[in-house]
């Protein structure tokens, strides 16, 4: 699996379910990749939450934004880097309680249900994107993992 993408999965999938919302007059920064998957996994989603309620009234455009750049800081990262910034937030995962995976699978669907149409679909491509540079066993690995 190619990591900037893996990573920004990560990332999106643990931390950042939620974001939705109209016009704003200015974007939040994107937080460093690797200083935000080093934060214990409490102070991570406390700060999710945070970066979520800033970019609540952000327009798709700006949301869409805000991806490619989150996208271009993991890019940026050494393999290595990525590599083990995937590996722990892989086990923050693991280690979480059923009923917190849950919370954060239910906080995805909310956001991505909180979507216009057509930034539905613009995730759906970025998705089905992500999954076509996976191998096989890394699709199997990463939907058993997600526990899809």
């Amino acid at each position: 699996m190619n990591m900037p993408r893996r990573c920004a999965v990560l990332l999106i999938v643990l931390t950042a379910a939620g974001w939705c919302g109209h016009a704003m007059a200015e974007l939040p920064a994107v937080p460093d990749p690797k200083t935000w998957s080093a934060l214990p996994p409490d102070v991570r989603d406390t700060r999710a939450r945070a970066l979520r309620e800033q970019l609540r009234s952000a327009s798709p455009e700006e949301r869409r934004q805000f991806r490619e750049r989150l996208r271009q800081r993991l890019s940026a990262l050494p393999p290595d880097q990525r590599r083990e910034m995937a590996d722990r937030l892989r086990e923050d995962w693991k280690a979480m309680s059923d009923a917190d995976r849950e919370r954060l699978r239910a906080e995805r669907r909310a956001y991505i249900q909180s979507l216009s149409h057509e930034e539905r679909r613009a995730l759906l491509r970025e998705r089905r994107d992500m999954l076509q540079h996976m191998t096989a066993e890394e699709r199997q690995r990463w939907k058993r993992e997600l526990g899809h």
